[in-house]
């Protein structure tokens, strides 16, 4: 999917691709950024996310913000509930803004679904409002779509890129695992079983004492609750783990938080990450970190928006069938950063 990322073909390339989704009916083809802004787009969508406006949630807003701009359409607000420095999300806030939303009656609402058994009734409320809802980056399960009666969700299978991690560690005979947990939530949790499952271990990671030979997959869930807010208190905890389970071969963290620090200080055990950045990006040149998993964040902030003008605009053309959009995983290495360089270093990655 790298190959759309050119930013001055990226609109075009998307009304092609949703055209196809669409099953290329000449509708869905019509609808491309120029038709879009000639129309002076009338529509008005919000976005609300559990994020701040860090190295990833700045990627998604992004998107978001060049898709409004690409249809002519109006970003209300950018709601982010977590703000710099606030070690957790705000649930509450967030599930507040949607209700906000709600209220101010907008044409759509592009929205992280990052805690379902509080926002899902929620958004439901939008549908039946009448306003058009799209799950971005949490959320992304069947069960959680049907729920919140969204018509799909763009972001990151979270069990298949864990998967598609475990499979790239078993290829190098890396399998006794480590996998660090640096904030609660569900869909960390997948991505650890589902490396599990990528080693072949069974369909959980485990907790507690990592053994001392593999295969194997083990848990680190962190006492500091985002490893972003407190980066010497996460790497302390890690370290202690690893010297106390020598046996360990290699550690997927799940942010850039832990992996930046963790290649430098641990150079003899293998470093994979979720995520892209700068840093990531140097030490996946010079081969001192494994791998890194893109979920390519700007398509989760720009697909939602084209979806829900082609919602509005067309009759309610929709897409994704109540399933997930994949905006991701793309496994990037040494052999294939370079691809990915121009987006990382325009903000798009």
């Amino acid at each position: 999917m790298k190959g759309i990322r050119l930013k001055a073909t990226l609109g075009a390339v998307v009304a092609l691709a949703v055209a196809g989704i669409l099953g290329g009916s000449s509708l869905a083809a019509s609808s491309s950024p120029a038709s879009a802004s000639a129309a002076k787009c009338p529509y008005k969508f919000a976005l609300i996310t559990h994020g701040d406006n860090g190295n990833f949630w700045s990627v998604v807003y992004k998107g978001a913000k060049n898709g409004a701009s690409d249809y002519g359409c109006k970003l209300t607000e950018v709601y982010g509930s977590q703000q710099q420095g606030q070690a957790q999300p705000d649930d509450s806030a967030e599930n507040a803004q949607i209700q906000n939303a709600i209220n101010a009656k907008v044409n759509g609402i592009a929205v992280s679904d990052h805690d379902p058994s509080l926002m899902n009734k929620t958004l439901a409320k939008a549908h039946a409002a009448g306003i058009p809802v799209v799950l971005l980056n949490a959320g992304c399960d069947p069960a959680d779509i049907a729920a919140s009666e969204a018509m799909t969700c763009v972001g990151q299978p979270e069990s298949l890129a864990g998967t598609q991690a475990g499979a790239r560690f078993k290829t190098q005979g890396l399998t006794n695992v480590l996998c660090v947990i640096h904030q609660s939530g569900q869909n960390l949790l997948d991505r650890c079983n589902g490396l599990a499952q990528g080693l072949g271990v069974g369909q959980t990671c485990k907790t507690g004492t990592a053994p001392a030979k593999g295969p194997a997959c083990t848990e680190l869930i962190l006492s500091t609750p985002n490893a972003a807010s407190n980066p010497t208190q996460a790497i302390g905890q890690v370290t202690a783990y690893l010297q106390a389970h020598p046996g360990i071969q290699a550690v997927l963290t799940l942010n850039t938080a832990i992996s930046d620090t963790l290649v430098a200080s641990h150079p003899k055990v293998k470093v994979a990450t979720f995520d892209l950045d700068s840093t990531v990006e140097t030490d996946l040149k010079a081969g001192t970190l494994d791998f890194a998993i893109d979920q390519q964040q700007y398509l989760q902030g720009y697909l939602p928006i084209v979806f829900l003008y082609l919602y509005n605009a067309h009759h309610g053309n929709s897409t994704g069938g109540g399933s997930t959009v994949a905006s991701g995983p793309l496994i990037v290495d040494k052999t294939n950063i370079a691809k990915v360089s121009a987006a990382i270093k325009a903000g798009e990655d």
